[in-house]
């Protein structure tokens, strides 16, 4: 070993000296029990709060949907449009989408939160952390299929190569976990504290895990499977309808006061996630000709909500609003009728330049509306289907600020045939299809199973004229899980965004 030197110089007693002091103290205090005590520090709590935890999961995960939705959701379900540049994921070139890391490093602490609440006999944090968790675990399985979770990272420590759950098994874990959320939110389970979704109040909580397992039950609608309901097995159909019918004790969205939305602010780091994208490149979404030649058809109101006339209009005083096809190559998508001045963007104000304006939307009450209009129309409920129908469709122009049109009810595709069922459920699922604007994958994930809108293939896709029926797994999953996730390819299929998954079977 090389030892230490000090050169030659007035000072080098002093150090010398200085050096002994400080050993002679090291060798005082070396074996001294008060040492951990000294260096304690008062302001570092030893263990995390579950109120600390809330904030970052919330937005975390919130805003991962919100980007996602943006990139590649409302492209697919061709809400919007990319033009001028990189235009590959209109045309269904996906490679990697960034979903799994942030999804799963969000559950890691939404496991601490429930972790914690159990030891801390804290029934309203672990109802939330419930509630999240099964939101989370929905959009990982609804994008990707079978993926891990009895065994993920986010449920037992120290497993860093966890197992594949099949996708029925997480449904059925999803379903449990909300039951069981809706048995702990009570008004006497204690206060919430870092909530910035509810701002603490339990019972909009306890609506929401009940309207996610009205989503979850509609997306089980084509499978054939019993679900346990207190010990009894029972029918997905009769497992919706056992909450619908009880509004006391388990209550669903019953306004728009109720909707899952989270508020952003004008400033970081809790402004809308787009917003620090640049100019440029929020430009190079456009709103989808799908989506623009349906609501003008129906002379509907969110068009102007959703996007911004062109340009040109607004400069000649017209304000038309044309939207662009969707998968056109970069030349085509910049040149589309006349370029950028004379297509319709998103709503430069609502979405990028007040930031606070827009929200990140989770499930709102038109949607559960339609939910239960749809579930009339398949003889799951008894209740009016065009009442619920005609109100869903209200709350969503009421969600965006804005009144139905008068006359818009007797309108020619929207004027409700009571005496046709299947009419009626594609009416039901078109109007729903533009109320998921912007609400995570959630459009896509209803198409899966609808197939409304009736939508065509993106024009110069790459995918074979397939719209794509699920994510890739990330390459990480490769070389870092191989095994399980080999395992998983043998169960599912090849690791293909047009491998349908257990759901779509």
């Amino acid at each position: 070993m090389r030892s230490l030197h000090f050169p030659s110089s007035p000072r080098a007693p002093f150090f010398l000296a200085l050096l002994a002091i400080f050993a002679v103290a090291v060798a005082s205090t070396g074996c001294d029990s008060r040492f951990e005590d000294v260096n304690d520090n008062p302001n570092e709590p030893e263990e995390v709060a579950t109120k600390l935890l809330l904030p970052d999961i919330i937005r975390g995960s919130v805003n991962t949907s919100v980007n996602t939705a943006h990139t590649t959701g409302n492209l697919v379900l061709q809400y919007t449009a990319k033009v001028s540049f990189a235009t590959e994921i209109d045309r269904y070139n996906w490679a990697g989408v960034g979903y799994w890391q942030p999804l799963y490093g969000d559950l890691r602490n939404v496991e601490d939160v429930i972790q914690l609440a159990q030891e801390r006999d804290q029934p309203q944090y672990e109802g939330v952390g419930l509630v999240l968790k099964s939101w989370i675990f929905s959009m990982l399985t609804n994008a990707y299929g079978d993926v891990p979770y009895s065994e993920s990272v986010a449920v037992q420590e120290g497993i860093e190569t966890p197992k594949y759950d099949r996708q029925e098994a997480i449904y059925r874990g999803m379903l449990a976990d909300l039951r069981r959320a809706n048995e702990l939110l009570t008004p006497d389970s204690g206060s919430i504290q870092g909530d910035i979704l509810y701002n603490g109040d339990l019972m909009k909580w306890k609506k929401l895990a009940n309207s996610l397992r009205l989503r979850l039950l509609m997306r089980l609608s084509e499978k054939d499977i019993s679900l346990n309901l207190d010990g009894d097995e029972v029918s997905v159909r009769d497992a919706f309808q056992s909450i619908t019918s009880a509004p006391e004790t388990a209550p669903v969205f019953t306004s728009n006061d109720d909707n899952a939305a989270l508020e952003y602010l004008g400033s970081r780091p809790n402004e809308w996630p787009r917003h620090t994208s640049r100019i440029g490149t929020f430009r190079t979404f456009k709103l989808s000709k799908t989506l623009t030649d349906t609501l003008k058809h129906f002379d509907d109101p969110r068009l102007s909500v959703f996007g911004d006339p062109t340009a040109a209009s607004v400069e000649d005083g017209s304000r038309k609003y044309v939207g662009v096809p969707n998968g056109l190559t970069n030349d085509a998508s910049g040149s589309f009728n006349g370029g950028p001045d004379f297509q319709s963007g998103l709503n430069f104000n609502r979405y990028y330049d007040e930031p606070d304006a827009a929200k990140g939307l989770i499930m709102t009450y038109a949607e559960v509306l339609f939910l239960k209009a749809e579930a009339i129309e398949m003889d799951w409920i008894s209740a009016d289907a065009q009442t619920h129908y005609q109100e869903a469709i209200e709350a969503s122009f009421e969600q965006y600020g804005k009144s139905t049109p008068p006359g818009y009810f007797g309108q020619e595709g929207v004027s409700y045939p009571t005496s046709d069922s299947e009419q009626a459920l594609e009416q039901i699922r078109t109007q729903k299809w533009i109320a998921l604007f912007y609400t995570g994958l959630e459009g896509w994930f209803n198409w899966r199973r609808t197939g409304i809108p009736d939508i065509d293939p993106s024009v110069d896709n790459v995918n074979g004229d397939e719209i794509p029926v699920r994510f890739r797994y990330p390459e990480s999953e490769q070389s870092l899980n191989a095994e399980n996730y080999q395992a998983a390819l043998k169960d599912q299929g090849p690791n293909s965004i047009n491998t349908e998954m257990w759901l779509l079977e």
